[in-house]
């Protein structure tokens, strides 16, 4: 997603909206994932700098979500200004679990993104 803002913006309000933003949809997406065993929602990683690679060997069956929300806002608020955020799940299916190969949920991750851009266009 790219954004452009016109006007003068102050750098803390940018990085609070960043922040938020970045967490959103990192929530989303960790809440969004189908569940059988946990895998795909374990999976999901947020990193600054450079896209995580590779899988966590980490199960989330129900709801670990507010630690692993604590975990990433720490990461964005040691974040330098400038640097990317990703958020990956690097697991061989976690597309066509996008796609709908569950019957629990279809594309929450393209949600997510149009939940972020909602949020943007609010601001």
């Amino acid at each position: 997603m790219s954004i452009s803002m016109k006007g003068k913006v102050d750098r803390k309000d940018l990085d609070k909206w960043f922040r938020l933003i970045t967490l959103g949809i990192y929530k989303d997406v960790i809440i969004g994932t189908p569940v059988d065993t946990g895998r795909a929602r374990g999976n999901w990683q947020l990193a600054i700098g450079n896209a995580p690679q590779g899988v966590v060997d980490k199960l989330d069956k129900g709801g670990r979500t507010g630690s692993e929300l604590g975990k990433g806002d720490r990461k964005l608020k040691a974040r330098s200004v400038g640097r990317s955020a990703f958020i990956v799940n690097n697991l061989g299916y976690i597309v066509a679990l996008e796609e709908g190969h569950s019957k629990q949920s279809k594309g929450w991750v393209q949600k997510a993104m149009d939940r972020a851009e909602a949020r943007v266009l609010a601001l």
